[in-house]
């Protein structure tokens, strides 16, 4: 089995792989936070009913059925992205992603199709759900593939940002429609405007990844690897071949990224409606408090992605699992005490959650071979925001309606103390993997540099 040593890129081309990347994470978090922070809205528009609660699940359930896709388009984009290159993977996932959000905001509604409404409604988050699960590890893998080993901490972190930028922007944009329109316009025609900023952000999407090219180590996997070359050998689908080669190496992502997609959509899914719904705080308030985090969190991001190429992976991991473990009650406590409070520690929370962002993105290359790593992370990664992620708004207005305030704070608990054992005994350290994923082998057979 080859091990790739491959060079670096250049700063110059780095610089375009992290826009080309972080683009497809802007437009993700944007569309998916947008749904989210207009969700009452829907819930009235979508969903009519006379409990406001009610209608706020329904509207949520909608939103979890995206992730039940993803899996999907994780096995679809990732078969692409192995067989056939990053960058056609994230071009066709960014225009679907484009073309489904834009098409949610010309939705009828209810009131005017009748049951028609809510099942288009659906078919829009399956579409945006399909295409998620090609864009996130494949942006991940494109970047980092890219990375000297030493620096893909800090190259990873742009990402994240993006993602946060997405996020914030979307509560930004929802603020401003919410200033500029009176309630009575907003539910008419102002809740779809924002939905069709993602026309612009596509095209200019497509522009920058239109002008990217393959890392050196994929262009060698190309040549030596029987997944993607049928001249080699025979030819296995990557999926098939990374569940031989590398299915502890996925089930120790699925266990890490579980606590992303827990934490990660309790605060860009859920915490606006936690706070107009169970803390009272007035719908252009909690926007506003949630991006007053993001600005820490984007902060933090760019400082943690440093920090990680400093210390050891399984360090970096434990102290955000522990982390988050023990500063997510206080976070939700904190609301309570008024706006300020509310901001700094929904702050420092999603500080620690982008984190564990930073360490999937770098594990994702650190953990499978070149040859199947956009199946293997595509697989594994969509699988734990399917059965982790899209439920969690549902669970925590169920938690907080039956049991309090604080009570979706327990939730997370849960699955950061077992995230604390996966960063100990899973997450690997520094190390380059192989080109071609062979059945026979285990990643302990690759070169590691500990760090």
């Amino acid at each position: 089995m080859a091990t790739t040593h491959s060079a670096p890129s250049d700063a110059a081309t780095m610089r375009r792989v992290r826009r080309a990347g972080a683009i497809g994470n802007f437009i993700e978090y944007f569309d998916n936070a947008l749904y989210a922070y207009f969700a009452v809205t829907i819930a009235k528009l979508f969903f009519p009913t006379a409990d406001p609660v009610a209608g706020l699940l329904s509207t949520f359930a909608v939103f979890g059925v995206a992730f039940f896709i993803r899996p999907v388009g994780g096995i679809v984009f990732g078969h692409i992205g192995d067989r056939w290159g990053r960058k056609r993977q994230l071009i066709l996932a960014l225009l679907l992603m484009s073309i489904s959000t834009t098409a949610l905001g010309l939705l009828p509604t209810y009131a005017t199709v009748g049951l028609l409404a809510p099942a288009l409604l659906m078919g829009c988050r399956l579409l945006q759900g399909f295409s998620v699960g090609g864009e996130s590890t494949g942006a991940f893998v494109l970047v980092v593939e890219h990375s000297a080993a030493a620096s893909r901490g800090r190259n990873t972190a742009p990402l994240i940002v993006s993602s946060i930028a997405g996020a914030a922007c979307a509560a930004a944009t929802a603020l401003a429609t919410t200033a500029l329109l009176p309630p009575e316009a907003i539910t008419e025609w102002g809740w779809r405007v924002p939905f069709f900023i993602a026309v612009p952000l596509g095209v200019v999407g497509l522009y920058l990844r239109l002008h990217i090219d393959e890392s050196e180590a994929y262009k060698e996997a190309t040549k030596e690897s029987a997944v993607i070359n049928k001249a080699v050998g025979h030819r296995h689908s990557p999926l098939a071949q990374a569940f031989r080669s590398v299915p502890k190496e996925m089930l120790i992502l699925f266990g890490w990224v579980a606590l992303q997609a827990v934490a990660g959509y309790l605060t860009v899914g859920y915490m606006v409606s936690h706070l107009v719904q169970f803390e009272k705080f007035a719908f252009s308030s909690a926007l506003g408090i949630l991006i007053a985090a993001m600005v820490i969190a984007m902060i933090a991001s760019t400082l943690l992605g440093r920090l990680m190429d400093r210390i050891s992976r399984r360090s970096f991991a434990s102290i955000l699992s522990i982390g988050l473990a023990v500063w997510v009650l206080p976070a939700f406590v904190l609301m309570s005490w008024g706006p300020v409070p509310a901001a700094f520690g929904l702050g420092i929370f999603a500080s620690l959650m982008y984190g564990t962002m930073i360490t999937s993105g770098v594990a994702i290359v650190e953990l499978f071979p070149v040859d199947v790593r956009a199946s293997a992370s595509g697989f594994a990664y969509s699988v734990a925001f399917s059965v982790f992620g899209g439920t969690v708004p549902f669970v925590a207005t169920w938690m907080s309606a039956s049991f309090g305030a604080t009570a979706p704070s327990y939730y997370v608990i849960l699955f950061a103390v077992a995230a604390i054992f996966v960063a100990r005994f899973g997450i690997p350290n520094a190390r380059e993997m192989d080109v071609v994923a062979d059945a026979a082998a285990t990643p302990s057979a690759t070169a590691s540099a500990p760090r």
